[in-house]
């Protein structure tokens, strides 16, 4: 499994404070370690939102306040954007 980072996700990230930042790269390494052990902690709360064909758009925790969303197709996991719940919810309606 290959992963990326959209212009949009890393631009989200470099707008939060450095704590904030450590959180949000240790939620990225347990995701990742969840597509290689296929097991994740229940704090992360990792949700499929929706599926389209081959693509599934997952959203996990960062905080109470942070959330990330993803794009998962084959081979592929697509970090797209980081948020809070309002804004991940404005994104997919965009998408729709």
């Amino acid at each position: 499994m290959d992963f990326r980072y959209k212009k949009d996700y890393l631009k989200c990230f470099d707008h939060y404070p450095r704590e904030e930042k450590e959180l949000i790269v240790s939620t990225d390494k347990q995701i990742r370690d969840y597509y290689v052990n296929h097991s994740a902690p229940y704090g992360l709360r990792i949700k499929k939102l929706y599926q389209d064909g081959k693509d599934k758009i997952f959203e996990a925790r960062v905080s109470d306040r942070i959330r990330v969303l993803w794009v998962e197709t084959i081979g592929w996991v697509v970090f797209t954007i980081l948020g809070n719940h309002d804004e991940i919810k404005n994104y997919l309606k965009r998408l729709k």
